[in-house]
């Protein structure tokens, strides 16, 4: 894997924007998933994944919808997640979400997409094609 080009970094963290009316059910959302919180205010909480990485769903007054966004989990069975949220019934307890059936991309990745209250994409994919298998088994992601 290529070393940065710029100086280091202490962490990165991506930011989900959310407006009033979406704010409490997308941090809901998360817990739902199984998410942790690990802190929160009144206007943000951050998210611990259980690998080492976080995300903060963050309150912002004036926005007009949402910012659009996608977060991607790299999982080992994009299977084992499907059955998980259909256990969850998101959509019937969330307005706005979805889940859609897994599918095979173009670029060798099974995928199964979701998307949260405020309509941002999680992109839940696992390698499929050999070749991708084969290349992503070879990184040293540690």
């Amino acid at each position: 894997m290529t070393k940065t080009k710029f100086p280091p970094l202490k962490d990165f963290k991506p930011f989900l924007g959310y407006s009033p009316e979406n704010f409490e059910a997308a941090k809901q959302f998360y817990r739902d998933i199984g998410f942790k919180s690990y802190w929160e205010n009144d206007n943000v909480c951050a998210f611990d994944t259980g690998i080492g990485q976080r995300f903060l769903v963050t309150l912002h007054y004036g926005l007009e919808r949402d910012s659009a966004g996608m977060l991607q989990l790299w999982v080992d069975s994009v299977d084992d997640w499907q059955k998980h949220l259909a256990k969850l019934d998101l959509p019937q307890k969330f307005e706005g979400v979805k889940v859609a059936e897994p599918t095979i991309t173009e670029w060798g990745w099974r995928i199964l997409y979701v998307w949260d209250p405020g309509g941002y994409l999680l992109h839940i994919g696992e390698p499929y094609s050999p070749e991708n298998i084969e290349f992503f088994e070879s990184l040293d992601l540690a």
